[in-house]
């Protein structure tokens, strides 16, 4: 296997190269291009670094599906085609030869031919894809040739992938024939050419990106220094991993017995090799992530927020981290899927068996609180000292008026009063019957009037399981001549339990039991058991561990069965149980891995195509919301301004200026807009000020200043509820703060007003000037300049002031102002 093995070698070396190549370029210029050629790399390393490495360890090829073998070659067709779709000349788009549609008929032979060795899934997928990407570039290739005279540009990544496409045919072609030599086989020479096109990807689509330097690099060392650092960690990350997966496959078939060469360290080694070209594919990609961030984070300090290129980056990203996952999942041996399927075998018994407990604690709960009711008026009554007769007569109806309303179950409600027994249902107790001496007599006094459930007890007549739910209530009048307790009965048929214990399963597998602390068991699929002891039948042991277990599940001998045993507790007295035989519980829990495969990949095209539907759902919605916040907002501060009509159009003009403000000393678009949204709202706390305040012709008296002075924090309070814009209230709280001190409403100064609120200041003061008002008409723009030059340092940030001045001056109309 030497020649092979070099081969193999040869071919991961390339795939590394030309995956850092385009690394490398995408770090200095993220352009979506290198991005696709990167993910092409990433699903080419897939197959081809545990191929290689396992290979070279084992000396022999991987013994695994051959879809799953063919895997990341599978999906990286797709990608390539996306690539080589993605980067073609515009007038190429639309333009047709019939020396284009070549491949579509050597290929079909080739298919003919290769078809015979089978893999006819693997055949299909690879031939399609190919002859698509083939006809793409032939498509640009003869764009190129018939329009190069009229400045058409070389397709490089067109010509150097129809060359390795070609070179793959090439390979294998060869492969299906027999070949006197190793050194006479043209797949070797073949090889060797598809590895150097691999190689020229990254070239080839910086040539046809345009470069691989940013528009706007920034600070230039700064940038160099970063790149450099990212480019470093990315070899070391890349090599140090391949290196490392070689070291740990050649150790774990060295550290394991001779005779399991062929079958645990094969599995093991398979496994380790697909965990680190996840982990590693993992890495580039957690990187590209930062990278792309790091990029638009600085475009968007330059040039505002870019939420379609964003938005797009986060599509792609999420489509790739998928595909990622899928891949993960797919490749995990039949063991990992074992366990997983363990677990969830072990969630839904522990979920089946809450869910049981919960309803038979509810319906607990009501014969609880239908008890309850009938005591508290038993009691009432016996204090009232109504007569037995009249006691009786409220039982009786109860009996009835229960079993109607609630539960059928609910068979009979008694009581012992007064030392005379009385039954609701009408059962007349035999002679020599002795309520004192019974369970539930003796079980409610030593509650000492808190409702109990007494102990079930299997009925000799019916042969139903029956519980007792008591309470004593407070003796009479007569407590003096009688020697026992009041007590409030409720017996309950457990009719209900049994159906729903009946119906209990964990996917039609397993039976519910529930016991009572004592082990007496109240319900159990196969009736015959009920009223059993279940240390009798099942064993003390078993008992004991059910009673402490509370809420958790474990493995007993049940019947000469290993079974799984799920516990979960109803109101500190009755315990769930559902058993389920480890043979029935486990079984079948694998299946055909290439089946699983294909349902993968269907699914995951279905995501994607969700992701980029709703991708373009977004990007429109994004925009109507955006255009419908600015028209929102606009209205909202058009409806404080027109309160009086003199400030009529202030608010949008004091944010016009406020953002005309930011612009000239340098903030960012974004912040411009942030600003903008600002001047808006500002004013909004006038809202909460009186009409006739705001409206007021005259000078205001001081009590009314103190209400106007108030607008700045209502209006802070009212916008600080809108919890995604937090930035909102800094305007409208602070804008009437002055830098020297003494504004309000907090008469801070300086540095500690926000700059927002500093430039909103400025442009709120020269709208004023600018404005008509009743006493006043606009004030010419020569005092309104002195006004502000005056106030620089005073009343306004000197660098805004600054700013407003060369507004201004430049203002050679006077054209802004109140129209």
């Amino acid at each position: 296997m030497i020649i092979e093995d070099i081969e193999n070698i040869l071919t991961l070396f390339a795939t590394i190269v030309g995956l850092m190549g385009c690394l490398f370029r995408f770090i200095k210029a993220p352009k979506r291009g290198y991005l696709y050629l990167i993910v092409f790399f990433l699903c080419s390393l897939l197959s081809d670094y545990y191929w290689t490495v396992y290979s070279l360890v084992m000396h022999s090829y991987p013994e695994i599906s051959e879809f799953l073998a063919y895997l990341g070659w599978n999906i990286s067709y797709p990608v390539l085609f996306v690539a080589v779709l993605h980067l073609r000349a515009e007038g190429s788009k639309r333009y047709f030869h019939p020396v284009i549609l070549w491949p579509v008929l050597t290929n079909a032979a080739q298919f003919v031919l290769y078809i015979q060795f089978g893999g006819i899934f693997n055949n299909i997928w690879q031939v399609g894809f190919s002859t698509l990407i083939m006809i793409l570039c032939m498509q640009q290739i003869m764009y190129w040739l018939r329009y190069r005279k009229s400045g058409a540009g070389v397709p490089h990544l067109a010509i150097v992938v129809l060359l390795y496409m070609i070179t793959e045919y090439g390979m294998w072609t060869s492969s299906c024939f027999d070949w006197p030599g190793e050194f006479r086989n043209p797949y070797l020479y073949l090889s060797v050419l598809a590895a150097l096109s691999l190689v020229t990807f990254a070239w080839g689509a910086e040539k046809d990106c345009g470069g691989g330097e940013t528009e706007d690099p920034g600070s230039s060392w700064t940038e160099f220094r970063f790149q450099t650092l990212v480019q470093a960690i990315a070899s070391v990350a890349i090599c140090g991993a391949s290196a490392g997966g070689f070291v740990v496959a050649a150790r774990i078939k060295d550290s394991m017995a001779e005779k399991y060469a062929g079958s645990a360290a094969s599995n093991s080694i398979i496994t380790i090799l697909f965990g680190i070209s996840i982990v590693l594919i993992l890495f580039i990609l957690l990187l590209i992530f930062l990278i792309t961030r790091r990029y638009h984070g600085a475009q968007e300090s330059r040039s505002g927020t870019d939420a379609v290129r964003h938005s797009r980056f986060s599509l792609f990203f999420t489509i790739v981290i998928t595909m990622a996952l899928m891949v993960f999942v797919v490749v995990y041996n039949s063991r990992v899927l074992y366990r997983a399927s363990v677990t969830g075998i072990y969630e839904d018994g522990k979920d089946v068996v809450t869910a049981t407990a919960t309803e038979l604690e509810n319906y607990l709960t009501i014969a609880e609180a239908t008890l309850r009711v009938t005591a508290d008026t038993v009691d009432m009554m016996v204090q009232n000292g109504e007569s037995a007769q009249v006691i009786l007569e409220y039982l009786t109806n109860q009996t009835e008026k229960q079993s109607q309303q609630f539960d059928e179950s609910f068979t009979g409600i008694y009581a012992y009063v007064g030392g005379e027994f009385m039954d609701g249902s009408g059962w007349v107790p035999p002679e020599g019957y002795e309520p004192m001496s019974r369970d539930w007599y003796i079980t409610a006094v030593e509650a000492n009037g808190e409702v109990v459930i007494v102990s079930p007890y299997l009925d000799a007549q019916t042969g139903s399981v029956v519980i007792t739910v008591a309470k004593r209530i407070r003796d009479g009048s007569g407590a003096e001549v009688f020697n026992g307790h009041n007590v409030v009965c409720l017996d309950v048929i457990v009719n209900h339990v049994q159906e729903v214990i009946e119906q209990v399963d964990i996917a039609g597998k397993g039976y519910g039991i529930v016991v009572n602390a004592d082990g007496f068991i109240v319900a159990h699929r196969d009736r015959a058991q009920n009223g059993q002891n279940f240390s009798e039948v099942y064993g003390q042991g078993i008992l004991d561990r059910i009673v402490q277990a509370d809420y958790d599940r474990f493995d007993a001998m049940l019947d000469d069965e290993r079974c799984t045993l799920f516990v979960h507790r109803i109101m500190d007295q009755w315990i769930a149980v559902i058993v389920v035989g480890n043979t029935e519980l486990f079984e079948s829990i694998y299946s055909q891995l290439t089946v699983n495969i294909l349902v993968s990949l269907v699914i995951f095209w279905l995501i994607s195509f969700f992701y980029y539907f709703g991708y373009r759902i977004e990007q429109h919605n994004s925009k109507k919301i955006e255009e419908m916040n600015v028209q929102v907002v606009s209205a909202l501060a058009e409806a404080v301004d027109a309160k009086d009509a003199y400030t009529n159009g202030h608010s949008s003009r004091v944010a016009r200026y406020a953002k005309m403000i930011a612009d000239r000393v340098g903030y960012s678009a974004a912040e411009q807009n942030e600003i903008y949204m600002m001047g808006l709202l500002h004013d909004v706390g006038k809202i909460g000020v009186p009409d006739e305040v705001i409206t007021k012709p005259g000078k205001l008296t001081e009590e009314e200043y103190e209400i106007i002075k108030q607008h700045p924090v209502i209006g802070s309070r009212i916008l600080e509820s809108i919890k995604e814009r937090p930035t909102l209230a800094t305007g409208a709280r602070w804008h009437h703060e002055r830098y020297g001190g003494g504004g309000y409403p907090e008469g801070i100064s300086g540095e500690a007003i926000p700059e927002a609120a500093r430039i909103i200041a400025v442009a709120d003061a020269y709208d004023a000037m600018t404005s008509r008002r009743s006493y006043r008409d606009i004030m010419p723009q020569e005092k309104v300049r002195k006004e502000i030059e005056d106030g620089a340092g005073t009343q306004f940030d000197p660098r805004f002031a600054r700013a407003m001045l060369g507004l201004i001056d430049e203002d050679t109309t006077y054209s802004m102002r109140e129209k």
